[in-house]
C-alpha cells in the first residue's frame, strides 16, 4: 500500500470503547446509519477471516485499513483510474470489470467493500479474486441491497444473497458466511434521512431521532424480524478450496 504513513480515517472510526462506527467528522448524516452497520459487519468479518497478504479491490481512500491493518502482514491496493476517492494509496490501476493482472495464488485475503454494485460485469471480480487467492484464502464482499443510487452513472446492480452465492460458486469458491444487515426499520430510517439530505441540520436531527426510535424494543424486534426479507445489504465471505474443485457451477 503506497503512502501508508499518510493514511487517515475517513468512513470509519473506533470509539474509546473499541467499537467501530461511522466517522462523525467525515460521514454526513444521510450516510451514517449504513456506515454504522457496515463498520460492525466488516469489523466482525475481518477479525474472523482476514490474515496474511491482503488485496483491497476498489480501495478508494482505503476506509477499512484501520480495521484490518492489525490482522494482515501486507496490503495491496487496486482501483480504477476514474475513481472519485483519490489515488494516494493505489498500487495497481485496473478496470475491475476485467480480469486483473494479479499473481496467481499470491493473497491470503481479498476484500471488496461496497464495490460490486458499481461494476457492470461483477463476475470478473470474483474470478480475479479466486485466481489471486491461495488455497484456503478468503474473499470478503459487501454489497448494498435496499439502498439509493450513488456514484452515478456507475451504479449498475443490486444483488440478492442468491446472486452473491452464485457468483462465488461460479468462480470456484465456497461460501462460508452470507449474512444480511439492517431490516425495514433501518431502510425506512435511511430513506427518511436521505430525503432531507439537502438540509444537513434537518438530516442530522432525523438521524438521531430515528436512532432513538430504533432502540425501542418493539421497533428493534421488527428490524431483526425483517432483516432477511428487507435487508439494507449483505456481507459475503467465500473461501478458495484447499484442493482444486473438479468443476465450477454454471
Amino acid at each position: 500500500m503506497k503512502n501508508v504513513d499518510l493514511w487517515k480515517p475517513t468512513k470509519f472510526e473506533r470509539t474509546d470503547k473499541g467499537v467501530w462506527r461511522s466517522n462523525r467528522k467525515e460521514v454526513p448524516a444521510r450516510s451514517r446509519l449504513i456506515a454504522d452497520r457496515l463498520a460492525s459487519v466488516y469489523a466482525t468479518a475481518i477479525a474472523t477471516h482476514a490474515k496474511g497478504r491482503l488485496a483491497d479491490l476498489g480501495c478508494g481512500a482505503v476506509p477499512l485499513y484501520g480495521i484490518y491493518r492489525d490482522y494482515v502482514s501486507d496490503v495491496f491496493c487496486v482501483d480504477w483510474p476514474g475513481s472519485t476517492h483519490g489515488f494516494a494509496y493505489v498500487d495497481l490501476f485496473a478496470d475491475l470489470n476485467e480480469q486483473l493482472t494479479l499473481e496467481e495464488g499470491s493473497f491470503d485475503t481479498v476484500i471488496a467493500s461496497d464495490v460490486i454494485e458499481h461494476l457492470h460485469t461483477p463476475q470478473a471480480l470474483f474470478d480475479s479474486a479466486a485466481r489471486a487467492l491461495r488455497p484456503g484464502g478468503k474473499l470478503i464482499v459487501g454489497a448494498p441491497f435496499l439502498y439509493w443510487l450513488h456514484e452515478v452513472p456507475h451504479d449498475y446492480h443490486r444483488y440478492t444473497r442468491f446472486a452473491l452465492d452464485r457468483m462465488a460458486v461460479k468462480a470456484g469458491l465456497s461460501t462460508i458466511e452470507l449474512s444480511s444487515y439492517g431490516g425495514v426499520t433501518d431502510v425506512l430510517s435511511d430513506l427518511a434521512t436521505k430525503a432531507v439530505s439537502t438540509r444537513p441540520w434537518i438530516a442530522d436531527s432525523v438521524y438521531w431521532l430515528t436512532r432513538l426510535m430504533r432502540a425501542l424494543p418493539p421497533v428493534e424486534k421488527l428490524g431483526l424480524a425483517t432483516r432477511e426479507s428487507m435487508p439494507m445489504g449483505y456481507l459475503l465471505v467465500a473461501e478458495k478450496p484447499s484442493a482444486p474443485s473438479a468443476s465450477r457451477g454454471s
